[in-house]
């Protein structure tokens, strides 16, 4: 098999990973409901340029809770970046996030993560929020985003003090 290929199907590997293992806790068992959905609804938000300048419902991020996302199975984040102060397999099909607090600002950071799309449709980049227009999503998770708005800006706040 070329190289293509064999990257083509390690991405959509790490995708059906990401989707997959995103949607369950440490232990396995499905969390609990998302409070921010209101009838299927993700909090609404406004793309400025290559940026979401408004928290994602007014919240705060915890830059320890965002490390622990980045570091564990829920947020995946490992699969396709190396991350400052990780000890563990990385992968290496999304750029370092060493400095990305200084090459982007919160704003930046919180588009990338909620759909990177939104500025670069040929992206690989996973839309963890996003729940509208996705395929073959298993019933129990359909109208769910991959991550909550808290969870989105725990992850913000994290990356944002990567400088």
């Amino acid at each position: 098999m070329n190289r293509v290929y064999l990257s083509c199907i390690w991405i959509l590997l790490c995708f059906v990973s990401i989707v997959a293992l995103a949607q369950t806790n440490s232990l396995g068992s499905k969390p609990e409901p998302l409070s921010v959905l209101k009838e299927n609804r993700l909090t609404d938000f406004t793309v400025e340029g290559d940026a979401i300048n408004s928290a994602l419902g007014n919240r705060t991020g915890n830059p320890a809770k965002g490390q622990q996302i980045v570091q564990s199975r829920q947020g995946q984040c490992t699969l396709c970046h190396a991350i400052p102060g990780y000890v563990g397999q990385v992968g290496n099909l999304g750029p370092r996030l060493d400095a990305v607090g200084a090459r982007y600002s919160k704003a930046q950071l919180r588009l990338r993560i909620v759909n990177e799309s939104l500025i670069n449709p040929q992206t690989i980049m996973p839309a963890f929020y996003k729940v509208d227009n996705l395929v073959s999503v298993d019933p129990q998770w359909r109208g769910l985003p991959i991550m909550d708005d808290q969870q989105i800006e725990d992850l913000v706040a994290y990356l944002a003090t990567l400088k």
